[in-house]
């Protein structure tokens, strides 16, 4: 039967604490070194494409994909070994040097178990001859019960090492690691790695205008202008003019916000005047299309759409109070009316399918489908969109049956 760990004579006593044989004996024990046989190789890969690549292999020629002898993984060439003690290594030492030996976490959850911190990392207290020492471990980003164990044998070799257990490897594992980053950090990035940084870099940028215009000057520097990456809409573009564009939507952006907070007062004041004014701005600055909320319940509608709606209302009301107070009434149809201008360019396009087709388009955009206007019989009023669509479909149909009359009389020509 294994001998119990005499504990210090005191661990709260002044001055130096005495220890017994059997403990020095213990702490030596931790300090030994570990067979050859004991001490595993795990492959640290030092390429970075190769880290990130799918398969991790790059396109370097001088790396490939291969078994490799020593630590029997198949794997890229470019890759180190980094010396390790297990788990089983170091238990069997921690119970050569003291069969009482034990651990606990620093901290316990809710439940009552060991309380990972946010990075999924484990503080541990390793209690060996009687003296306690902290430990840290991790899973190196693994999820589920095996990276629970494994977290608990890192944290256990963490803190064995204090004790002197591997730590010439520790210290071997630490110089080889500083070794693979500078190789890895000394290597000349390739033209494809600069670029794919970049345009991580725009993507991060891609709201903020000073961060893309910092973004544009590197890649006029860098002379990456015409190199083609794709836009948000997985479109093919040259780098620098998908930069350029976006710096005009976002100082274009800049712009409507001032003009907004030009608009929402006049709106307000139901200033109808003001309103016409900044109708005609909008139409100058490329406002138009823009949308804002608008309408009961609230929908996207153009800026234009907004304006000749509100300015047509504020002066339609004025109106009847002018005539309720004996004033004389205004015009009707004071104001522009979107729709006005759609009927009049639908009957200047009336026997033109291809024509009606954009007029049907550009009513569509500025929500006019539905609105009701007299129809094509005298009498008769139509939503705007189904007098529209049924014309489109009339001419189509009589363009089918003239190609098909015209067909019939050369065949018949040709017979005679």
């Amino acid at each position: 039967m294994a001998t119990a760990t005499e504990a210090p004579a005191s661990i709260t006593a002044e001055g130096p604490t005495s220890h017994t044989q059997n403990q020095l004996t213990a702490l030596s024990k931790m300090r030994e070194p570990f067979d050859a046989s004991q001490v595993s190789k795990l492959p640290k890969i030092w390429c970075g494409k190769c880290s990130k690549s799918q398969y991790k292999v790059c396109d370097d020629p001088q790396h490939k994909r291969q078994r490799c002898d020593i630590c029997a993984g198949n794997m890229t060439s470019a890759h180190l070994h980094l010396d390790y003690v297990g788990h089983a290594e170091l238990t069997g030492r921690l119970l050569e040097a003291d069969p009482l030996w034990t651990w606990e976490p620093m901290a316990f959850d809710q439940d009552g178990l060991p309380k990972f911190d946010k990075d999924g990392g484990l503080w541990i207290r390793l209690t060996v001859a009687g003296h306690t020492r902290l430990g840290y471990g991790d899973s190196q980003g693994k999820t589920g019960p095996n990276a629970v164990k494994e977290a608990i044998g890192d944290a256990l070799r963490n803190a064995g090492m204090r004790f002197g257990a591997a730590l010439a490897l520790w210290s071997k594992t630490d110089m080889d690691e500083a070794a693979a980053e500078k190789k890895n950090l000394s290597a000349e990035p390739s033209r494809e790695d600069r670029l794919e940084d970049l345009y991580a870099l725009m993507q991060k940028r891609w709201g903020h205008l000073e961060g893309l215009r910092a973004v544009k000057v590197q890649v006029g520097e860098e002379l990456f202008h015409e190199s083609q990456v794709h836009d948000e809409h997985g479109k093919t573009r040259l780098f620098g003019e998908l930069i350029d564009a976006r710096i005009r939507e976002l100082i274009q952006a800049e712009k409507f916000k001032q003009f907004l907070a030009t608009m929402r007062p006049a709106w307000k004041a139901q200033d109808a005047a003001a309103l016409d004014g900044l109708l005609a701005e909008a139409q100058s600055k490329g406002f138009a299309d823009f949308t804002i909320p608008y309408g009961s319940p609230e929908v996207p509608t153009r800026v234009e759409d907004a304006l000749v709606a509100r300015i047509t209302e504020l002066r339609t009301s004025s109106g009847q109070q002018s005539s309720a107070s004996g004033g004389a009434p205004a015009e009707p149809g004071s104001g522009p009316d979107p729709i006005d201008n759609l009927v009049a360019q639908a009957q200047h396009w009336w026997d033109n399918h291809m024509e009606l087709t954009k007029v049907l388009a550009e009513a569509g955009r500025r929500n006019q489908l539905l609105r009701q206007v007299d129809g094509p019989v005298s009498g008769t009023v139509v939503q705007f969109g189904d007098m529209v669509t049924a014309r489109i479909a009339e001419l189509k149909e009589q363009a089918r049956q003239a190609a098909l009359n015209g067909h019939t009389d050369t065949r018949e020509r040709s017979a005679a």
